[in-house]
């Protein structure tokens, strides 16, 4: 099918995570951004070169396969710039699951008002939006409840998750510090 030849292009996926959303999350970080925000700790993410690519169907059944989730986050790079895929993704989430969806995005909600952007809002419950400035208060990024049927989450923009696999790659999520992502690159 023609769904089937598209293709999500992903920076990184975090099959459990707790500082990206409500409880234990599947983050699917996606690759691509123009936005070029203000402190953004997440540049690798900003080139639009394929990364990892994955169909809306594997990283379901990726979602599928996890275990004791409570939601889904989407972050970046940008994700509503892959807002027709994602939507689809979205959709199975929503349809199959009952699992929370959030959206971190550097768009400010009046600036999503493309079709498939808007799709994906209908399948959003919580949206962190605007351009990240780590000089201003919560990163100058607000929450919008967009489903009050989800656990409210507690935007705090200091919690950072460090995750050291067994080659010591240091993956670092949430909202590091410069000064802690030079001291982990120093140890």
């Amino acid at each position: 099918t023609k769904e089937s030849l598209l293709m999500l292009n992903i920076y990184h996926i975090e099959t459990s995570n707790y500082v990206n959303g409500h409880g234990n999350r599947f983050v699917l970080w996606l690759q691509g951004c123009d936005l070029e925000c203000q402190g953004c700790w997440n540049k690798e993410t900003w080139s639009f070169e394929k990364n990892i690519l994955k169909s809306v169907e594997e990283v379901f059944s990726e979602i599928q396969e996890s275990n004791n989730l409570d939601g889904v986050t989407f972050s970046g790079g940008e994700p509503f710039l892959q807002a027709g895929e994602l939507s689809k993704l979205a959709k199975k989430i929503k349809t199959y699951t009952n699992l929370s969806l959030q959206i971190f995005t550097g768009f400010e909600l009046h600036e999503l008002r493309e079709q498939n952007q808007k799709e994906l809002l209908k399948y959003t419950d919580i949206l962190v939006a605007g351009r990240f400035d780590n000089t201003k208060k919560n990163n100058n990024q607000k929450v919008y409840i967009l489903n009050n049927n989800v656990p409210i989450w507690d935007f705090n923009n200091s919690d950072v998750e460090i995750e050291i696999d067994d080659n010591n790659h240091i993956k670092i999520t949430g909202y590091p510090t410069s000064h802690l992502i030079n001291e982990l690159k120093g140890i």
